[in-house]
């Protein structure tokens, strides 16, 4: 089965703030991919699907806090982690511009 995307992946490795809801307990990052729909992370523990998340991206000159839900979780070979795929909810259209113009700032450097 062919997977089929609403948006590109881009290969970015960066640090993010994961804040799980409705608990509040927050863990530091770092993301493994990142597109207008969504963000690959790294996990120390296993991120069940559908779980509710606030996260924070910091796109240099600015912060924008999204709201995100566990699309897949899956452990990785040989190693103590996970993978997990955030898809991004309700992302307002000043936002997804800012990540627009973060993901071209660094596939044009």
């Amino acid at each position: 089965m062919e997977e089929r995307r609403r948006y590109s992946r881009f290969g970015v490795s960066f640090p993010v703030e994961c804040t799980t809801l409705p608990s509040r307990k927050y863990f530091y990052t770092v993301t493994k991919d990142l597109s207008l729909g969504g963000a690959k992370i790294i996990s120390d523990s296993f991120l069940p699907k559908e779980k509710p998340f606030k996260v924070n991206v910091n796109l240099i000159d600015k912060v924008i806090d999204l709201e995100a839900k566990v699309a897949w979780c899956k452990e990785e070979r040989r190693q103590q982690r996970y993978s997990a795929g955030l898809e991004f909810k309700n992302i307002n259209q000043e936002d997804k511009k800012e990540l627009f113009h973060f993901i071209q700032t660094i596939y044009n450097s």
